[in-house]
C-alpha cells in the first residue's frame, strides 16, 4: 500500500480567521474610536467658541450707581438660567447633527465668571469652564472600561474672552 505524503500548501488559511479576529477588535475597531473621539473633540470645541462667544457679546457687566463711587456688577443670568442665552445655544448644538454625534445625551455643564480686578477699566475678561461628556464611536467589548473606546470621554474646555460690552 502507498502512503501519499501532505503537502503544506492551504496550511496558512487555518490561521487566517484568528489573526483576523485580533486584527479587527484590537487594532482596527479602536482605532476607529480614536478617529472618532477626534472629531468630537472638534465639535466640542467648536462649541467651546460658540458659548464663549456668545459670552462676550452679552451685558454682564453693569454700573451699580448707588455705590460712591459707581462700581461695576457682575450679571451671569445668561448662564444660571436655563433658558438663557448660553443654555439656549448647549440645547441647539445638542439637538443639531454635531451634538447629536458627540454628545452622549447628558446635557454640557458651563459656567462662566468675571474677575473684576482683572484687565483695565475698560478692558474685562470672561472666564468660561465647559465640560463635555462624549460616548465613543463604537461599543467595544473590553474587559476594563477605557475612556474613548468603551466608556464616555469627559472634555473639559477652559477659556477667556474680552467682554464687549463694558458699561462706562
Amino acid at each position: 500500500m502507498r502512503r501519499q505524503k501532505r503537502t503544506s500548501s492551504g496550511s496558512a488559511i487555518a490561521e487566517f480567521g484568528p489573526a483576523m479576529f485580533i486584527i479587527l477588535m484590537v487594532f482596527f475597531f479602536p482605532f476607529l474610536n480614536l478617529i472618532g473621539m477626534t472629531v468630537e473633540y472638534g465639535d466640542c470645541l467648536y462649541l467651546n467658541s460658540l458659548v464663549l462667544r456668545q459670552a462676550t457679546l452679552e451685558h454682564l457687566l453693569k454700573m451699580d450707581t448707588s455705590a460712591v463711587p459707581p462700581t461695576l456688577t457682575t450679571d451671569l443670568s445668561c448662564s444660571t438660567d436655563p433658558n438663557g442665552s448660553l443654555n439656549t445655544i448647549i440645547k441647539a448644538w445638542m439637538n443639531g447633527g454635531l451634538g447629536q454625534f458627540a454628545s452622549s445625551g447628558v446635557m454640557p455643564v458651563q459656567t462662566i465668571n468675571v474677575d473684576l480686578t482683572e484687565g483695565t477699566p475698560r478692558c474685562k475678561y470672561v472666564h468660561l469652564d465647559l465640560n463635555v461628556e462624549c460616548k465613543p464611536f463604537l461599543n467595544i467589548p473590553f474587559f476594563l472600561r477605557i475612556p474613548g473606546l468603551n466608556a464616555p470621554m469627559m472634555f473639559k474646555f477652559h477659556s477667556r474672552g474680552v467682554i464687549e460690552n463694558v458699561p462706562s
